[in-house]
C-alpha cells in the first residue's frame, strides 16, 4: 500500500465501521433468538429454536398480524390519496397550494409523538374515542405515511417526458385513456416505492401508534414496548427478527413485480429517457 492509496483505504474502513454499527446489533439479536440458554446473552450459550417457536405463539403472532392488516390498509389508502393529491400539487396551479403542500409535508419534519397525541387529544375533544384502537391508528398512520406516496409520485411526474402524454392524445386518445395506458405506468414505480414506504412506516410506527392502541389491538411494536417493561428475553430477540423479516420479504415480493428499484436508482435524465 503506497501513501496514494492510503485515503481510499481509510474510505473502505471508515465504511466497514459504519456498516457494523448499523448491521452489529441486528446480528447480535438474530444469534440471540436462536440461544438455547434462557437469558439473554451473547455469545449465545448453545443452539435452540425454542424462541422461535414462542414467537410463533398467538400472544405475539396477534398483534404481528394486526400490524400487517394496518400496514397493508395504509398503504392502499395513501397510494389513492397521495397519487390524486400529487398530480394536483405538479401540474395545477390554485388558491392555497403552498399551504396544502405544507400540510401534506409537515409530517415529515413534525415527530409522530406529537402527532400521536394531538390526534388523540382531538378523538377525545369530539367524542370519537370508540375510534381509537383499528381507525385511529389508521387515521394517524395515514396522516404521518401519506406525505412518502406524495413526494415519490411527484417525483415520477416531474421526470415524466411531458411529450409522451402530447403525442398519446394527438393520435386519438383521450384523456383518460392517456391516464390509464401512458401516465400511470409511467410513474407505477413512483406509486409502488411510495406505498412501499408507506407500508414500513406504518408498520415500524411505535411513537404514534403508543397513544392510538387500544387492548384488544394493538400493533407489534406496542407489545414489544410493554413485553420490555418485565425485562429482555430471548422472545423478544425472535420476535423482533421476525417484525424485521416481514417488511424485507414484502418489499422483496413487491419488486418481482414493480420496478421499484429502477425508481430508486435510476437518475432523473434516465427517468426522462
Amino acid at each position: 500500500m503506497t501513501r496514494r492509496d492510503l485515503p481510499w483505504w481509510l474510505l473502505r474502513l471508515t465504511v466497514l465501521v459504519i456498516f457494523l454499527f448499523i448491521l452489529g446489533p441486528i446480528l447480535i439479536t438474530a444469534a440471540v433468538s436462536f440461544n438455547g440458554s434462557p437469558r439473554s446473552v451473547f455469545p449465545p450459550q448453545g443452539f435452540g429454536l425454542r424462541w422461535w417457536g414462542e414467537a410463533f405463539d398467538a400472544r405475539w403472532m396477534t398483534p404481528i398480524l394486526f400490524s400487517l392488516r394496518l400496514a397493508v390498509v395504509t398503504a392502499i389508502v395513501c397510494a389513492a390519496i397521495g397519487t390524486p393529491l400529487a398530480f394536483a400539487l405538479v401540474r395545477r396551479q390554485f388558491p392555497g397550494k403552498p399551504v396544502l403542500q405544507m400540510l401534506v409535508l409537515g409530517p415529515l419534519v413534525l415527530p409522530t409523538l406529537v402527532t400521536g397525541i394531538a390526534l388523540l387529544q382531538f378523538l377525545s375533544a369530539i367524542g370519537l374515542n370508540s375510534l381509537i384502537g383499528f381507525w385511529g391508528l389508521l387515521i394517524g398512520h395515514v396522516v404521518i405515511s401519506l406525505p412518502f406516496v406524495v413526494r415519490t409520485v411527484a417525483i415520477s411526474l416531474q421526470g415524466m417526458p411531458p411529450s409522451l402524454e402530447s403525442a398519446a392524445a394527438s393520435l386519438g386518445a383521450r384523456p383518460m385513456r392517456v391516464l390509464r395506458e401512458v401516465t400511470l405506468p409511467v410513474i407505477s414505480g413512483g406509486v409502488f416505492a411510495g406505498s412501499a414506504f408507506a407500508f414500513v412506516h406504518s408498520f415500524t410506527d411505535v411513537n404514534l401508534s403508543l397513544f392510538l392502541a387500544s387492548p384488544g389491538e394493538r400493533p407489534v411494536t406496542v407489545a414489544i414496548l410493554a413485553f420490555l417493561e418485565f425485562g429482555f428475553a430471548p422472545t423478544l430477540a425472535a420476535v423482533s427478527m421476525l417484525s424485521l423479516v416481514i417488511p424485507l420479504a414484502v418489499i422483496a415480493l413487491l419488486e418481482r413485480f414493480v420496478p421499484i428499484g429502477e425508481f430508486l436508482y435510476a437518475d432523473a435524465g434516465s427517468r426522462r429517457g
